[in-house]
């Protein structure tokens, strides 16, 4: 007999695939993406995605907000001194007609927005890293790693797509919330040492 009336042992053609299934209560999304507990009779423990967080994260501010492609595909990227080629070089493109005053502005911001997440990804690092060492529970870790990840995203669009000076203030929102999840698992993890 299961340990409770409604939880019921399925098993497919072969018996190595044995699985529980509770069938008054579904697993949801939340509980899917490891952001809230299984019923306490459920076999398998909450997973940690943390790992995938972090090198999410990195791929992000590392990677996709860079602007080397970007700059190479409009023709003033130089490996020599990159950090000065928005200003040296896009600046002379711009007077010769070959780019557009707002594409380097954008560009601009983009690179921005590169230089921005790369330093709030050593803050979520040692969040993270804090939380994890601490034993902070996996479904708030979780979370909070979601919570900054998707603040990150919406940070970057924002600060490459909205010129509007008052419009901007979303853009800081967002960076305030990523940096609120990191303080958070920073304090979880102060109160569990």
């Amino acid at each position: 007999m299961p340990l409770n009336s409604h939880l019921h042992l399925h098993s497919t053609s072969h018996p190595q695939f044995c699985y529980f299934r509770n069938t008054k209560s579904k697993m949801t999304l939340l509980t899917n993406l490891g952001l809230s507990s299984l019923p306490i009779t459920h076999a398998s423990p909450i997973p940690s995605y943390a790992s995938r967080f972090l090198i999410f994260n990195f791929v992000y501010a590392y990677g996709l907000l860079a602007t080397r492609f970007v700059k190479r595909y409009y023709g003033f990227d130089h490996n020599v001194c990159p950090r000065q080629d928005i200003e040296k070089y896009g600046e002379k493109m711009v007077k010769e007609g070959k780019i557009s005053r707002g594409t380097l502005e954008t560009i601009r911001r983009m690179d921005n927005a590169h230089a921005n997440s790369v330093e709030g990804f050593t803050v979520f690092v040692a969040g993270v890293l804090l939380a994890l060492h601490a034993g902070v529970p996996t479904e708030k870790l979780n979370g909070l790693m979601a919570a900054y990840s998707v603040s990150r995203v919406w940070f970057g669009l924002a600060y490459i797509l909205i010129e509007n000076e008052h419009l901007a203030l979303i853009r800081t929102m967002f960076w305030y919330a990523g940096n609120v999840a990191c303080v958070a698992m920073m304090v979880l993890a102060g109160k569990r040492m």
